[in-house]
């Protein structure tokens, strides 16, 4: 008998069983309160280990631990036959919020190898006991093109986009070649419905496919050729977005220290969620100072997320019940814990994934007589491919290469006293064997490091003057083989910081800050030819993804209710030799974040072939922008032309109206032609004037 129906039964025979225990004032209107059948607050957990009896309380425990983290458990029930347990389990939790939290995170829970949790409500249990035993296959539903993400990588004139946030507008605009940017999309829609398109910032996916728009309850993505909306993320008062290298997973987090729902990892494909953490906030390390010397009140930061290169892992740093450092790594799309267990880091400072394997590597200060140390551990199997050992530690920095053939490792190390700092790098070749490491002193201060993309060179600014020095050097010598080789030194240079193109060969050495007010030197390393120009008070440089454009820009905090020098706020467009084409200037600028492109499907044979037959592309594209430029000037003398053409057509109407009153005119004049040309002397006189002058000397 169903359970409503025991239920209405025992109702129902009320009269006979119970009528002695009912008080007088009760009567004949006693009934049982109406029976509500849910069953929201249970679920099925399928493909437990069939045991005996004897283990059930043993497996028992073992859900219960499992089960109590994600909510309050009522009850757990193993149903067995003849003596052995049927590999399933009804769990009811207090509430139907808690049911679908532990169906979200324990579904594809690995009890072992061979026991994969497969978790359900239980109306979707009861669901699928209701099928027929034979499929009837369904109607086939009518055709939906999808929308294409990528389709703006078809413009036929090869153009990049950029994103811009100033006022309170939002737009996606064209880069031009030497021409102002043109608007692609910029919020119309949500204007007439009286809606901002974005409240804070604006964030691209990694390959460009969707743009995140922040709001003060969530996230939004949108994508497409029209800027449609994908998809609602909420997460009230989110600060920031993590998409995963491979757009299929983000994190959202709102920073706000001790929130349980703080970090959400976010399933892209399905829109739903993985599983959520709480912030996490660790003591930020107090700088070394000299003996006596106060470091202040302890700082803490939140604790973020990093993912692996193929988003098969997310990791972040962390401390575990006896507050001892961890690293903790998660496998996707379970979020469960790699291997049940963190990375034992101790002290760990700073950790960094590969950009093109799943090797993972951090560092760690020193501590009683233990050295600080650089480790890089490779994932799943947490072999430690290489470490390297550090005395006298003040800091240091990891730089992977970006595509992760070299680990550099930036040292500072100090005195005894603290009061003398040295300045050294560790390079580490990750893809050779042993992991081999070649040791780089410098005899300055080292401000700013940077790899060149796409080969193996890289650039040191340094030195301890008001104008540092810029080093080059290259992981291999002039042979191609492997040797850390000096390139070339600059000296006297304003800058504080390198950035190379995507292309690599290029790089702008930027003087940025109070220091240089944006003095800026487009530099060819190959042929040692430079241009130095200036956009004041410059505090963000980006390139292009094609590595021909460069957009400098001076932006405000969104959050700052004043800014120093709002006056400045707008941004540049400069070609990759440093020629400035293009400027705009707005009271209230924000951001500026170009669109990236995905990675090359080329091989290295077909982009040999690109590189072979670069003229006859050089002259398609030659020709495309010869007529892009016709047709930029003929519609800019388009208001002349048609000015000219009124005065023109003016000037015939006024000589058809004169000539036509001819012989009125002779009449009042008594028959004299006052226009007849024997009655005037015409003259021609040539006035010459110097326009300008140029002297050439010629041997």
């Amino acid at each position: 008998m169903a359970r409503g129906e025991t239920y209405q039964a025992a109702a129902a025979a009320l009269d006979e069983d119970t009528r002695e225990y009912l008080s007088e004032d009760e009567g004949e209107d006693f009934s049982f309160p109406d029976f509500q059948e849910d069953w929201g607050n249970v679920i099925v957990v399928d493909n437990l280990p069939k045991i005996p009896l004897g283990k059930y309380d043993k497996l028992l425990g073992v859900l219960k631990r499992i089960f109590a983290q994600t909510g309050t458990i009522s009850a757990i029930e193993m149903p067995a036959e003849n003596e052995v347990t049927l590999g399933v389990a009804f769990v009811e939790f207090e509430t139907a919020e808690e049911a679908q939290k532990a169906i979200r995170l324990t579904d594809g829970y690995a009890l072992d190898k061979s026991h994969v949790f497969k978790v359900n409500s239980f109306e979707e249990a009861k669901r699928l006991g209701s099928l027929q035993e034979q499929y009837t296959p369904p109607q086939k539903p009518e055709f939906v093109p999808r929308l294409n993400p990528s389709s703006w990588l078809g413009d036929p004139m090869h153009r990049d986009q950029f994103a811009i946030r100033y006022n309170n507008e939002t737009e996606i605009k064209w880069c031009e070649r030497a021409g102002p940017p043109t608007l692609e999309y910029g919020g119309e829609r949500e204007k007439e419905g009286g809606l901002y398109w974005c409240e804070q910032y604006v964030k691209w996916s990694p390959q460009g496919s969707m743009l995140a728009t922040f709001h003060n309850k969530g996230i939004a993505l949108w994508g497409d050729s029209d800027f449609n909306k994908q998809g609602r993320f909420a997460h009230n008062g989110v600060k920031r977005l993590d998409f995963s290298p491979g757009e299929n997973y983000m994190i959202t987090a709102n920073d706000h220290s001790g929130d349980k729902r703080g970090v959400v990892v976010w399933d892209l494909r399905t829109r739903r969620e993985l599983r959520t953490f709480e912030v996490a906030s660790l003591p930020v390390p107090p700088p070394i100072l000299p003996a006596g010397e106060d470091p202040g009140p302890v700082r803490y930061e939140p604790a973020h997320f990093k993912w692996s290169h193929d988003d098969s892992y997310v990791a972040r740093r962390g401390k575990d019940k006896n507050g001892s450092d961890i690293v903790s790594i998660y496998e996707l799309p379970s979020m469960a814990l790699l291997g049940k267990r963190s990375l034992r880091a101790d002290g760990v400072r700073e950790f960094h994934w590969s950009p093109a394997a799943n090797k993972l590597a951090f560092w760690s200060p020193e501590a009683d007589n233990t050295p600080a140390r650089v480790t890089l551990v490779e994932m799943p199997s947490r072999k430690e491919l290489r470490q390297k050992n550090i005395t006298s530690v003040t800091d240091i920095k990891l730089f992977w290469h970006p595509q992760g053939k070299y680990l550099c490792i930036k040292v500072i190390t100090h005195t005894k006293s603290r009061k003398t700092l040295f300045h050294s790098f560790e390079l580490l070749r990750v893809d050779e064997a042993l992991v081999p490491i070649e040791s780089l002193k410098m005899k300055d201060a080292a401000h700013a490091f940077a790899w060149e993309p796409n080969g193996h060179r890289f650039g040191v600014v340094h030195g301890d003057g008001i104008k540092p020095s810029v080093s080059f050097y290259s992981m291999l010598n002039k042979a191609g083989d492997p040797e850390l080789t000096l390139l070339h030194t600059l000296e006297q240079k304003q800058c504080n910081s390198l950035h190379w193109s995507p292309q690599g060969q290029h790089c702008i050495l930027a003087g940025t800050g109070d220091a240089f007010n944006g003095i800026l030197e487009f530099y060819d390393v190959d042929s040692k030819a430079g241009r130095i120009v200036e956009h004041y008070r410059c505090n963000s440089i980006e390139w292009d993804p094609s590595g021909r454009i460069v957009a400098t820009a001076v932006m405000q905090p969104l959050e700052g209710a004043f800014f120093k020098y709002q006056m400045d706020n707008g941004f540049k467009l400069w070609t990759f030799q440093g020629k400035q084409y293009h400027e705009t200037s707005y009271e209230n600028f924000y951001q500026f974040t170009w669109r990236p492109r995905p990675s090359s499907l080329l091989d290295a044979a077909q982009r040999k072939a690109v590189v072979k037959n670069l003229r006859k592309y050089e002259r398609k594209f030659a020709h495309e922008d010869k007529q892009k430029d016709l047709a930029r000037i003929r519609e800019a003398t388009t208001e002349k032309r048609a000015t000219r053409k009124a005065l023109r057509d003016l000037i015939k109407l006024r000589s058809q109206n004169y000539a036509a009153g001819s012989a009125a005119r002779m009449r009042m004049r008594n028959g004299v032609d006052a226009d007849a040309d024997d009655l005037y002397v015409i003259s021609t006189r040539t006035i010459e004037s110097v326009v300008r002058t140029k002297e050439e000397v010629v041997n």
